[in-house]
């Protein structure tokens, strides 16, 4: 899907305190590592006193600064949860904090490949109506330990974040270029709760045996979204500046990049920031952007490709042009939101 006039015009992110990874069983002590520590990560962000909506709310505030967009310019707000037990109509908390009287909201699902998703929902709704002004994508997660902190034994840290993207037409300094969908919908099952399974964790066959079983299904589906976008915008793999992907371990990504048309490895793309928060669901590729505009090593001229992916399977690549150097804050004495944060 080719875009036109769809812009990144601010992005934000809420990141709670980050904390030492200790090693699980089978690390230190018994003469190899673990498999967390060969997939690379070092730390994770631990929220303790923000719901997962609350941290997207923050987020969604920022990328509204960023954006120098009000409240009352947004045509639609789009959040992407998981599994919030705190809010269980969380874009209706955030349209109460951040939307104005005439903003829309609605959720997506699509797990970890939430982020990405969203932005296309978003950038579709803009699209599809000329005299809307702005879209805000939400993203939000929360992984507490009594429900994940197996994860670590599969070899990835979940991390509690949220992060908000701000899209125009025509203003922003990310052009969308193109984006495009895989779907692999026959390992649905394999995310479906066990008939009977009542246990706090493990509840799917997934989460016993982690990707690896999967991986030949993946490394396809990854290959043919990157090839789909590239070939549909026309550009070749050394034209790309930056790599975001969500951030699932080094392990898992250089599996599902090795033999891409870009010829990469972990280490080489968003990654190497990824690690340290931990894989925090559908708000990975938003807190990458996040930090890749603000870093100030993005030029005009730069292409970003996004390559996100979501257990269910589905996958989203999304290919950015960067056309002018990214605002660090929107000017100040601006009111952005309406109501409060309870």
């Amino acid at each position: 899907m080719l875009w036109q006039d769809i812009t990144i015009a601010g992005t934000g992110a809420w990141i709670p305190p980050i904390r030492p990874e200790h090693q699980p069983a089978g690390g230190p002590g018994t003469g190899r590592p673990s498999t967390m520590a060969l997939n690379g990560f070092t730390s994770a962000a631990v929220s303790k006193d923000n719901t997962a909506t609350q941290m997207a709310a923050r987020a969604g505030l920022k990328a509204l600064r960023h954006a120098d967009v009000t409240s009352a310019d947004l045509s639609l707000l789009v959040h992407a949860g998981f599994q919030d037990p705190d809010h269980y109509t969380p874009s209706a908390y955030l349209m109460r904090v951040l939307g104005g009287k005439d903003t829309a909201g609605i959720e997506v699902g699509a797990a970890s490949d939430g982020g990405a998703a969203a932005l296309v929902a978003a950038a579709d709704h803009l699209a599809a109506r000329p005299g809307a002004k702005a879209t805000l994508v939400t993203t939000g997660a929360r992984f507490p330990d009594e429900r994940w902190g197996y994860s670590r034994e599969l070899g990835y840290v979940a991390g509690d974040a949220g992060a908000a993207a701000v899209l125009t037409r025509g203003t922003g300094f990310a052009r969308l270029v193109a984006t495009a969908h895989v779907t692999e919908s026959q390992l649905e099952g394999q995310t479906r709760t066990r008939e009977g399974h009542t246990g706090v964790a493990r509840r799917s066959p997934v989460e016993e045996t982690g990707f690896m079983p999967h991986i030949d299904v993946l490394q396809r589906a990854t290959h043919r979204c990157i090839e789909t976008v590239l070939d549909e915008a026309a550009v070749k793999p050394a034209d790309i500046a930056h790599v975001v992907p969500i951030a699932i371990g080094s392990v898992v990504l250089d599996m599902l990049l090795s033999g891409s048309p870009l010829g990469l490895r972990a280490d080489d793309t968003s990654w190497t920031y990824g690690r340290h928060l931990g894989h925090a669901g559908p708000s990975d590729v938003l807190l990458a952007l996040d930090r890749a505009f603000r870093s100030g090593t993005l030029r005009t001229g730069d292409r970003v490709l996004v390559v996100s992916f979501g257990v269910g399977f589905r996958w989203t690549t999304a290919l950015l042009e960067i056309t002018r150097d990214p605002v660090a804050m929107a000017p100040a004495g601006r009111s952005h939101t309406e109501g409060g944060w309870s």
